[in-house]
């Protein structure tokens, strides 16, 4: 596997995200944007690591320490990270 490529959707979860703690706690916000980028790491070398998402190509995995899991897919040889949700939201608006 090589790396990690991000959707504009995924970026723009981790700007909106990232946003939205500043306003209260930079560090907090600082910790899940590096978890988030930790996890996708991970998940280079683990690729099969996160559970299927039924009836679709991706997968889900949970972002250490946050309420946010990274929805994600294969791409040739990268991690495709095709969004950034936080888990109390419903799934079904982004597959």
């Amino acid at each position: 596997m090589r790396g990690v490529r991000w959707s504009r959707d995924a970026q723009a979860d981790l700007a909106t995200i990232d946003d939205e703690f500043d306003k209260f706690d930079p560090n907090t916000a600082s910790r899940v944007g590096s978890s988030a980028v930790n996890a996708a790491r991970f998940l280079v070398d683990y690729p099969g690591a996160g559970p299927a998402v039924p009836n679709t190509r991706l997968r889900k995995w949970r972002v250490a320490g946050t309420p946010y899991i990274l929805l994600y897919r294969l791409a040739g040889d990268d991690l495709f990270i095709v969004r950034v949700i936080h888990v109390a939201r419903d799934r079904q608006q982004f597959l």
